[in-house]
């Protein structure tokens, strides 16, 4: 379910551009074709060259999130467990998604947390021994119940502009709830 939510994620993020574009190319070619008129050619070589380009960007962003999931131990585990937007989250590791990147994670070892909000959009900074993540939240609402959770796995951790609400535990993060 994992692997299948972030490449139809990917999916609708990269399919209209390069639906758009194709059609683009298609019509170059057809109208070149049609009045043989030299600007057509590189028209349509211009617009297959930007198809190329987002291509190469869809196609980098499907093998980086198939070769992040293909390296989590059992991944359907991930489908009993919470979820913060784009995260998947468990009581021992989770698999923090900000934008289009994914990454797995242990929540054990998160030293700091430090809430960004960029308008429409929440960024929790979160960093362990190994550096710093992004993870991206709903709402101010529903980072707090994260930061319980991650002050409940480790009391030690440094806050930043959230504070903790309730009790800190997966089903607050909808652990176990069925649709």
């Amino acid at each position: 379910m994992a692997k299948r939510f972030y490449m139809n994620r990917l999916a609708i993020v990269f399919s209209t551009p390069m639906t758009l574009l194709a059609l683009a190319v298609f019509s170059f070619a057809w109208l070149k074709n049609k009045n043989g008129d030299p600007k057509m050619t590189a028209a349509m070589a211009v617009t297959a060259a930007v198809l190329l380009i987002v291509m190469f960007f869809y196609y980098r962003y499907k093998f980086r999130i198939s070769s992040v999931i293909r390296h989590c131990r059992n991944v359907n585990e991930y489908e009993k467990g919470g979820m913060l937007e784009r995260s998947f989250i468990l009581e021992d590791r989770m698999l923090a998604g900000c934008g289009l990147n994914v990454s797995e994670q242990k929540t054990d070892d998160i030293r700091q947390m430090v809430l960004e909000d960029k308008g429409r959009r929440i960024i929790l900074h979160l960093t362990n021994p190994s550096g710093t993540f992004d993870m991206q939240a709903i709402d101010k609402d529903e980072a707090e119940r994260f930061a319980a959770f991650i002050k409940r796995k480790n009391p030690a951790v440094i806050l930043t502009n959230v504070t903790p609400k309730g009790n800190g535990t997966l089903r607050e993060l909808g652990a176990g709830i069925q649709i």
